[in-house]
Parts: C-alpha cells; structure tokens; sequence
C-alpha cells in the first residue's frame, strides 16, 4: 500500500499532468490555425475587402490597410510559434505565451471589425495563455520522449 505524501504522487498528479500536456499540444495546432486565420484576414484587411465593417468614433481607429498588416505579422509569428511548439523547442512556451497576450490585445482592438472572429481569437488565446501556463510536463524540459 503506498501511502506517500508528497506532491505528484499517486494517479490523480498523472492525469492532471496529461491533461495539460495535452493541453499544450492541443494550444500548438490552434497556434497554427489561428496564425493562418489571422494571416488571411489581414489579406482581406489588406485589400480593403467589403467583408469588415466601416468603423467611426472607435478609439483604436487605424486605417483598414494598417490594421491587415499589423494582422499578417501577428500571424506569421503565431503560427511558427505553434510550429515550435508542436516540434517542443522549449523557448516557444515562453514566446508562446507573449504572443497569445499580444494576439488577445490585437483581438480586443479589432472588435469592431470583425466582432464574432475576435471573441472567438480572444477565447483561443486565452485557451493557449491556459495551457501554457499550466504546462508542466515534457515540453517544459523540452525532451523529446
């Protein structure tokens, strides 16, 4: 009967371990997803497509031009750092991190352009910002078991 105390014993540590384990690969995938996502609205931002709503009087007002580039290199950024995330180089937990807070302040800013894609950006990373905190498994020594 083992009848340990410590911290991390027992089956109930290992699931919760997997759990986030899973969690941080599962937030590398939607990295590359909404890292595309992002790179193809700003494509449409970029050439002033009729898709985005015609915004007066918002606070954060930038050109529509201004706002697809801003959009195409947080995406490129975004997805390559959920590339690395999913090859477990162990910088892009950090990086990754960063980025969901600046991707979560860029959604935030774009309500009122695009207000359903930008709930659910603000909703995936805050989902990344979760995970990768909460990472304390493989990817955080980087080992590739």
């Amino acid at each position: 009967m083992n009848t340990g105390t410590g911290a991390g014993t027992g089956s109930h540590a290992e699931r919760k371990a997997a759990w986030a384990v899973g969690g941080s690969f599962f937030a590398g995938v939607l990295m590359l997803v909404a890292g595309a996502v992002d790179i193809l609205q700003g494509i449409a931002a970029v050439r002033g497509n009729a898709v985005f709503n015609r915004v007066t009087g918002y606070a954060y007002t930038f050109n529509l031009g201004s706002w697809g580039w801003i959009h195409i290199a947080l995406g490129i950024l975004v997805a390559l750092t959920g590339l690395a995330l999913l090859m477990r180089v162990p910088m892009a937990r950090y990086v990754g991190i960063a980025l969901a807070v600046v991707y979560f302040v860029a959604q935030f800013m774009y309500l009122p352009y695009a207000p359903v894609w930008a709930f659910v950006g603000m909703a995936l990373a805050a989902f990344v910002i979760w995970a990768l905190t909460t990472d304390r498994g493989a990817s955080l020594t980087g080992s590739r078991s």
